[in-house]
């Protein structure tokens, strides 16, 4: 049974770990693994590197260390976004847990549930895990470098702002929150959905969405569409941010950094190194959810280690995985479990 906090984490936290560390990341978390993790980390295929190592050993290094036993790939946030604009998704269900594809219901006979075949999404992390680097993943990494070279923020920053009018600079980036939240709540509603659907890359749902919500007595956005509003709000304030000098050495990656905010109503802890992350993730969390630093999140996986080894009774240098193991007679839950273990076992023979 699943246990522990749900968990986002990007590339620069899982780099900083080793491999004992995300087992026991593994163990204490449910990981909530992202699309653009995978392409944030494939993207290295295409990478040249100064080093006697490969990219495809180190994209490896970085699947061994990336959580298997409680990880779960979420839905891209697209998909959820036309799920919610047709009235199939449900913000206020979900809010804070992992948002799984595949579901369908059935019924036998007086009883209702749900059957959740494997996702596209769970067979990309299921290979991801076994270093099955296929050609569409490659072919997905080569796309992800140059549509990074196609990002234009001067024209995201002039088309977005001059639909929005004359704003005041922000002072901070606390402020350019309040800014873009004044933006959502005094505009008028029907032309922010036609501009944020045309943002976000929906126009074609527009007149349907409206006519919806017309239907329903114009109720408001933030209570008929919340997940629709939470991308918009995080569009606007990046677009207020930019052409200020809040945010420094804004590089063309920061983009795909921005969308990982997407992801934020379905984890209770988000986690990162990226300096960038550190600045905007903790005025989009809810009062139930928590940012780490992954410069902290490392020291404080050490002291769970430590703990757990007192507790279990482990010798220095070895697993909470591998002393489960040891002492319950069964094997550890997760794969990578299994290779810590038998390193292990390896060095005590």
């Amino acid at each position: 049974m699943a246990q522990g906090p749900s968990l986002i984490f990007d590339k620069s936290s899982l780099e900083s770990l080793n491999l004992d560390e995300a087992v026991l990341m593994d163990n204490f978390y449910m990981s909530t693994i992202t699309p653009l993790f995978f392409v944030e980390c494939l993207a290295d295929l295409e990478k040249t590197i100064r080093s006697k190592s490969t990219p495809e050993q180190l994209v490896g290094s970085l699947a061994d260390r990336t959580p298997e036993s409680q990880s779960y790939p979420n839905v891209h946030h697209t998909t959820i976004l036309k799920a919610e604009l047709s009235r199939q998704f449900d913000l206020g269900k979900v809010y804070g847990r992992v948002m799984l594809a595949g579901g369908a219901p059935v019924q036998l006979g007086d009883k209702k549930g749900f059957v959740f075949r494997q996702s596209p999404e769970a067979e990309a992390l299921e290979r991801w895990t076994k270093r099955e680097f296929l050609e569409i993943e490659r072919n997905i990494a080569k796309e992800w470098r140059l549509s990074l070279n196609r990002v234009d923020f001067d024209a995201m920053v002039k088309g977005v702002m001059g639909e929005l009018g004359h704003w005041r600079t922000p002072k901070t980036l606390a402020d350019a929150k309040q800014i873009a939240d004044t933006v959502i709540d005094y505009m008028d509603p029907e032309w922010l959905l036609r501009f944020g659907l045309n943002l976000l890359g929906v126009p074609e749902v527009a007149d349907w969405v409206i006519e919806d919500w017309t239907n329903r007595r114009r109720p408001p956005l933030r209570d008929h569409v919340p997940y629709f509003i939470f991308m918009l709000t995080i569009n606007i304030f990046f677009c207020l941010v930019l052409p200020t000098q809040l945010l420094r050495n804004v590089k063309a990656s920061h983009h795909v950094d921005l969308a990982y905010l997407y992801y934020l109503p379905f984890c209770s802890v988000f986690t990162s190194k990226d300096n960038f992350h550190a600045q905007i993730v903790p005025l989009f969390l809810g009062p139930m959810q928590t940012f780490v630093n992954g410069i902290d999140f490392k020291p404080r996986r050490r002291n769970l280690w430590a703990k757990a080894s007192v507790r279990d009774g482990c010798r220095r240098g070895t697993s909470g995985a591998f002393c489960r193991w040891n002492q319950q007679g069964r094997m550890p839950r997760s794969s990578l479990a299994v290779s810590a273990a038998r390193r292990v076992r390896t060095s005590v023979r």
